[in-house]
C-alpha cells in the first residue's frame, strides 16, 4: 500500500479506476535503475537513494510513479544510524553550550560551540558535525537490501495502487474461484464481517459492523489487507464502491482476473490439506478413476447469510456433490458447524471421525439432505463411492423423466446435445440417451447431435458433387463444406455413406471416397 498522496487516478462516467504502470521497457528501465541504487546503495545514506529518484523527476517522469517505486524499495530495506554516539544525547549538549554562551549568531560563534563540545568528548568538530543530526531520517544508512526483480516490483506497485484506492471504500463484493478458506480466515482475522448470497455464482458482499448503520470509510484499510488474498484465486472478479473524498461522491471500482492479473502478476496460493485424514482419502479416491472428478475446497455452500466451505466436491457430468469432514474439533467449532449444517439446501455427505459422536451430531441424521458416514483413521470408500452411485443414479432418473414429459419442438437444422444439455440443465448423457432412443421426425442422429434430415440430404448432395468429379475429395475441403452446414462431417461420414482413405498420419493427404454398396 502506497500513501493517499502517491495515488493518481482517473474517473469517467461513475468509474473510477487507478492509473496503473505499464509493463513497458521505460518503466522496467526506471526500476531496474531505482533497484540497483539500493543494491549498491549499502554503506550509503539515504539522501543518496533520494537523488538518484530526484534524477528521474527531473527528467519528466511522474513524481507519483518514481516515489511509489522508491517507497517499496525502502521498505525492503534496513537503515540504521551508525553514529558512535545517540544524536539526541549530542543535541542537548550543544543546546547546552549554546545556553551558557549564548547565541550562535555567527559562523565563527557556532564554530567555537561545536568545538568546546568535541573537545569535551574528545572527538573533532568534524565528527561531531556528522553525528548530530545522524538519527534524522535522510542520514540513516543502508545496511541491508532484500532484492526484488524489475517485473516484481512494477506489479507490487499496481497492486499497492489498488490497495490505496480501497482505503477509501465503502463497501466490497467480490467472487471467485478458489482459496475461499483464506479469503474467509483473512476476513475474520480484520475484523470484517460478510454476507454470502447466490446470483449467477456465489458472491460475497464485505463490510465493517460499523456499516450497517451508515456509510463509512472506517474498513477501506481492512478491505485494502484482504484484496491480496481475493487475487491469489485463479478467477475473480470485485466491485467496490469508493467514498471520493475530495467530492463525497461514490465511485465504482471494479477488478477482474482476465484484465488485471497481468497487472498484478498475481501468485496463486497452494492450499495444504487440512488433516492427514483428508489428504488420504483425495489420493485413495483419485486413483480409483471412478468417473467422479474430486475438487478439494470447491465454492462455498450458502447457510443462511453465511456459507459453509466444504473439504470436496464430487462432480459428475451435471451431478454434484459435496462432502465435509469433520474431524478434530472444539465445542464451539461443532456448534458453529451444525448450526451451517442444518441451513444448506445441497445434499452432503458428513465423514465424522466416531471419537465424537455425540448426541448433538446424532440428530443431523434426521436431515434429509446429509448422510453421515464414520469413521476411524481413514475415511471408507465403499459407502462413499455407493452414496454417489445412488445419488448419480437418482439425479439421472430425474433428469430422464423430466426430459421425456418435456413437450418440445425441434426446428433447428442440427440439435447438439451438449447445448441442448446446458439449455434445459440436464446432463449431456440423458439428453443422448433420450434423443436417440425416442428419435424425433425428420431427424437422423449422430454420436453428439441431432441433424434434420433435409439438412443432412443438402450436404450430401453438395460433397457427392465435389465426389463424382474424380471419385474422392480431400478430407480438408469436405470438412470446410460441412462446416459452413454446421456439421461435424467426422461424426456423421458414415451416415452419408463415406469413408475416410488415409495417406500417412497427416490429414492434409487424407481424402473421402463413397463406401461401396
Amino acid at each position: 500500500m502506497l500513501p493517499s498522496n502517491l495515488l493518481t487516478v482517473w474517473k469517467r462516467k461513475g468509474i473510477i479506476q487507478p492509473r496503473y504502470a505499464q509493463l513497458s521497457a521505460e518503466n522496467l528501465q526506471v526500476a531496474k535503475k531505482l533497484i540497483e541504487a539500493h543494491k549498491h546503495g549499502i554503506g550509503k545514506k539515504k539522501k543518496n537513494l533520494k537523488k538518484v529518484a530526484d534524477t528521474f523527476e527531473d527528467e519528466g517522469y511522474d513524481y507519483h510513479f518514481v516515489r511509489g517505486l522508491s517507497l517499496l524499495l525502502d521498505r525492503r530495506s534496513v537503515f540504521k544510524c551508525t553514529s558512535k554516539a545517540n544524536p539526541f544525547t549530542l543535541r542537548q549538549k550543544i543546546f547546552q553550550a549554546t545556553g551558557k554562551n549564548g547565541p550562535a549568531t555567527t559562523m565563527v560563534q557556532r564554530r567555537s560551540i561545536i568545538e568546546e563540545v568535541a573537545a569535551q568528548l574528545e572527538i573533532s568538530g568534524e565528527e561531531l558535525e556528522e553525528m548530530i543530526y545522524a538519527d534524522l531520517e535522510s542520514e540513516l544508512i543502508l545496511k541491508e537490501f532484500k532484492p526484488v526483480s524489475t517485473l516484481d516490483l512494477l506489479e507490487e506497485y499496481n497492486l499497492s495502487l489498488a490497495q490505496t484506492l480501497l482505503f477509501d471504500a465503502t463497501e466490497l463484493r467480490f467472487t471467485v474461484s478458489g482459496n475461499w478458506q483464506n479469503i474467509f480466515f483473512k476476513t475474520k482475522r480484520l475484523g470484517l464481517i460478510y454476507e454470502a448470497y447466490k446470483e449467477d455464482k456465489i458472491w460475497v458482499r464485505i463490510d465493517g459492523p460499523v456499516s450497517l448503520f451508515k456509510l463509512t470509510r472506517r474498513y477501506g484499510t481492512s478491505l485494502a489487507k484482504l484484496l491480496p488474498a481475493i487475487i491469489s484465486s485463479p478467477k475473480w472478479t470485485i466491485e467496490a464502491k469508493i467514498l471520493w473524498k475530495f467530492t463525497n461522491k461514490i465511485y465504482t471500482f471494479k477488478l477482474e482476473s482476465w484484465k488485471h492479473s497481468p497487472v498484478f502478476g498475481t501468485k496463486k496460493t497452494i492450499e495444504a490439506y487440512d488433516s492427514a485424514v483428508e489428504e488420504n482419502f483425495a489420493n485413495r479416491f483419485t486413483a480409483l478413476n471412478s468417473g467422479w472428478r474430486l475438487k478439494r475446497e470447491p465454492e462455498p455452500v450458502i447457510a443462511g447469510k453465511y456459507v459453509l466451505i466444504p473439504d470436496f466436491s464430487f462432480e459428475r457430468e451435471d451431478a454434484k456433490l459435496y462432502m465435509e469432514v469433520v474431524g478434530f474439533w472444539t465445542t464451539e467449532y461443532l456448534m458453529r458447524k451444525i448450526a451451517k449444517l442444518k441451513k444448506i439446501k445441497e445434499h452432503m455427505l458428513i465423514a465424522v471421525d466416531e471419537s465424537l459422536s455425540c448426541e448433538r451430531l446424532t440428530k443431523l441424521e434426521k436431515q434429509k439432505r446429509l448422510n453421515i458416514v464414520y469413521y476411524r483413521k481413514k475415511i471408507p470408500l465403499p459407502p462413499i463411492l455407493r452414496y454417489l452411485q445412488d445419488s448419480y443414479n437418482k439425479t439421472r432418473i430425474q433428469q430422464t423423466d423430466f426430459l421425456k414429459n418435456l413437450k418440445v419442438t425441434f426446428t433447428e437444422p442440427v440439435i447438439k446435445f451438449e447445448e441442448f444439455a446446458k439449455r434445459i440443465g440436464v446432463s449431456t448423457e440423458v439428453v443422448r440417451a433420450v434423443l436417440t432412443e425416442k428419435i424425433p421426425n425428420n431427424y437422423v442422429p449422430l454420436p453428439n447431435s441431432l441433424i434434420r434430415k433435409d439438412k443432412l440430404e443438402k450436404l450430401k448432395k453438395r460433397l457427392d458433387r465435389q465426389i463424382d468429379k474424380t471419385g474422392r475429395i480431400a478430407l480438408n475441403k469436405a470438412t470446410q463444406i460441412a462446416q459452413k452446414e454446421q456439421v461435424d462431417l467426422t461424426s456423421a461420414i458414415s451416415t452419408l455413406g463415406y469413408r475416410i482413405i488415409w495417406h500417412g498420419i497427416n490429414t492434409e493427404n487424407a481424402e473421402i471416397v463413397k463406401v461401396e454398396k
